[in-house]
Parts: C-alpha cells; sequence; structure tokens
C-alpha cells in the first residue's frame, strides 16, 4: 500500500486495524521487515538473547575489528 492522496491513507489505516484484529503482524518499513526476519532467524536458531545498548554497541565493534 503506497499512499497517494486521502484515499490511500484511508486504505492503510484499514489494513493496519484488520491486522491487529486478527493478530497478523503489518509491517510498513523494509526495515521493521528485516528486523523481523533476524529475530526468526536468532528465533530458529536458538540466538536469542537480551543485551543493554551498551553491549549491543560494544559488540557491533568488536565485529568491525574483525
Amino acid at each position: 500500500n503506497t499512499p497517494y492522496g486521502t484515499g490511500g491513507r484511508l486504505d492503510g489505516y484499514e489494513i493496519r486495524t484488520a491486522a491487529v484484529a486478527r493478530g497478523v503482524p503489518c509491517l510498513t518499513t523494509v526495515q521493521a521487515l528485516a528486523a523481523a526476519v533476524q529475530g526468526i532467524d536468532a528465533l530458529n536458531h536458538g540466538g536469542v538473547g537480551v543485551r543493554s545498548l551498551q553491549e549491543h554497541a560494544q559488540h557491533l565493534t568488536a565485529a568491525r575489528e574483525d
């Protein structure tokens, strides 16, 4: 759904509302899609964990240095 004018925006609202009502994920950006794919991949490979933003930044810095 690429909104143009008011009709497209109304369609987008209805799409998101229907998705929420049915418990269906509704991703509206490529970045959200990429994050969802990474999350699904982590779930499938047992790599789900929790870390602080500082720990995440350290991990990224270390990965760039490798």
